[in-house]
């Protein structure tokens, strides 16, 4: 576990803040390709979700999931809403997609009612859906793809986060980032992932 919150410090801290993005450079024009060094691409605001999107669509084998809230509206101009759509087709060609969900140990919760409403559509769709112990709460944000592609950040899976937040996230292609994450995800529900 150390060696990969490490992994993730210096995917953070090297080298993605230029003096000429402090000094007056913004980073913001959607023109502009996110950073990218060694199979690390940092991911900001919107662009999550069309490179999220992308991999999810082209997934062969494998996508596990650890997300603290994934809210669907049914609407088809929701971003989370289109990721869930996009799940469902994986897991309908094959691919084993595994999500992990936050469920607090408060009845009532806003935050409960969103992962189950979500969780009952993906399971619908074929989707092997798990919640964490309520007694601890799981806030990893994290989705590995194919053993390769791990996305890390910021950002959860609805319109808020997707579409309007100011959030970031980094996609790391790396065969060891990735067994870590989903090992890591795996210990949470008992050892769900291979």
């Amino acid at each position: 576990m150390r060696k990969l919150t490490f992994i993730i410090l210096i995917i953070l801290v090297s080298g993605f803040v230029t003096s000429s993005d402090v000094y007056g450079k913004s980073r913001r024009h959607e023109n502009l390709k996110p950073y990218s060094d060694k199979g690390i691409t940092v991911l900001e605001d919107k662009r999550y979700f069309d490179v999220l999107l992308n991999h999810i669509d082209n997934a062969q084998h494998e996508i596990i999931i650890s997300m603290f809230v994934f809210k669907t509206t049914g609407k088809r101009t929701n971003y989370a809403d289109r990721i869930k759509d996009a799940l469902i087709k994986a897991a309908r060609r094959g691919a084993d997609v595994q999500v992990l969900l936050e469920q607090e140990g408060v009845r009532g919760s806003s935050l409960n009612a969103d992962n189950e409403q979500t969780a009952m559509e993906l399971t619908k769709g074929g989707v092997k859906v798990y919640f964490d112990s309520p007694s601890k709460r799981t806030h990893v944000k994290a989705i590995v793809i194919d053993k390769l592609y791990s996305f890390i950040g910021s950002h959860n899976l609805t319109a808020s986060a997707l579409q309007y937040n100011n959030e970031l996230s980094v996609m790391v292609e790396s065969e060891e980032v990735a067994r870590e994450t989903a090992r890591y995800i795996g210990e949470i529900v008992g050892g769900f992932i291979k």
